[in-house]
């Protein structure tokens, strides 16, 4: 989210000509825990974080197909079949569909117990989004996607000099500069993003626990 990458993907799922109208995205985070992390790790205690990998790795898919979708919210969230959760009753794996308004839907997976996937496949009616590795770029100094399009497949690498850690200590700093010495209000953005985030991340609980129902968030 951090990286210099985030903003050309946001430039290309906006561009009308080369994108279009977005249709569908596809999201999932995963990787394989050891079973010390299984037993252990505070990701997985109710006293805890007891969102366990939704509140985790499905933060990050959450947020991307937010991003992809110029962060509006959905009509309705419908977790998927087959979760998994531990003898504690944590989300070791989940899915959720999220359908929108006008047409669009999104899925999500992420999981504690798949394979180190990082994957977002957006789809418009012109062109379409891959990232591989969209949580943490396997290369520190440049970030990699694909667009497709007119029968063409373009990768597009952005080069930056700093890890998208270091650029969000950076931003995170120039915030509070911003406050500090300029006497500036709080940047609502990324206050909206992260309650967003976390408002589609306990509705996937909610229809977890509610044998699937779907989660209408009118109102919320």
């Amino acid at each position: 989210m951090h990286s210099p990458r985030t903003d050309k993907i946001k430039e290309f799922v906006n561009d009308l000509e080369s994108f279009g109208q977005i249709k569908s995205v596809y999201s999932c985070f995963s990787f394989a825990a050891s079973d010390d992390f299984l037993k252990h790790d505070i990701r997985v205690k109710p006293g805890l974080d007891g969102l366990g990998a939704l509140g985790d790795a499905g933060w990050y898919t959450i947020q991307a197909i937010l991003l992809v979708n110029n962060f509006k919210l959905p009509k309705t969230v419908t977790a998927l079949s087959g979760s998994v959760l531990n003898d504690a009753g944590i989300v070791l794996s989940c899915g959720a569909l999220f359908d929108w308004e006008d047409g669009v839907n999104a899925t999500i997976y992420c999981s504690f117990l798949a394979n180190l996937t990082m994957e977002i496949t957006a789809i418009g009616t012109k062109g379409s989004l891959r990232v591989h590795d969209f949580v943490i770029p396997y290369m520190e100094t440049e970030a990699v996607f694909t667009t497709s399009g007119g029968g063409c497949v373009s990768e597009h690498k952005v080069m930056t000099e700093l890890s998208q850690e270091a650029c969000m200590v950076m931003e995170f700093a120039r915030l509070v500069g911003e406050i500090k010495n300029r006497g500036a209000k709080p940047d609502g953005f990324w206050m909206r993003f992260s309650r967003n985030t976390q408002l589609l991340v306990d509705a996937v609980k909610e229809s977890i626990d509610n044998n699937l129902e779907p989660v209408f968030l009118s109102g919320r």
